[in-house]
């Protein structure tokens, strides 16, 4: 099929795709639109901001020291980390001899050296209600 010639008429393109009034009406719409919208959120920060302080006299529960152990993040900043130091932790309670209470003069020992003891029969072992009374 054979091109048809470039003249005046037929300049190689399409002239009737897109009008450029609709295009540029919606640009400038969209402009203004997000003009307003940015204008408005300032707004509505300063209402936010000026009313803050007003809504703030809620009182304190009696029991939020009980609840609020630190000032610390509660959030795991690295949680294997963490889970390692705990590990290494229990551990260390459990492998080691130490005071419970020295008021009471309750001790602990190492888990390996009480099982060892329970099973040979030179402590008596605690059942769960024994231990409650």
């Amino acid at each position: 099929m054979a091109e048809d010639p470039i003249t005046a008429e037929n300049p190689g393109y399409e002239t009737t795709d897109a009008d450029i009034k609709p295009l540029v009406n919606s640009a400038i719409s969209i402009a203004v639109l997000m003009a307003i919208s940015f204008v408005s959120m300032i707004v509505l920060f300063k209402v936010f901001a000026y009313y803050q302080p007003l809504l703030e006299d809620d009182p304190v529960p009696p029991l939020a020291e009980n609840r609020i152990v630190s000032n610390e993040p509660r959030l795991q900043v690295d949680p294997p980390a963490q889970k390692k130091a705990l590990d290494l932790s229990e551990a260390e309670t459990l492998n080691s001899y130490g005071w419970v209470d020295t008021k009471v003069k309750v001790t602990r020992i190492p888990i390996d050296r009480a099982i060892e003891l329970v099973s040979q029969g030179q402590v008596p072992l605690i059942t769960s209600s024994e231990a409650a009374e």
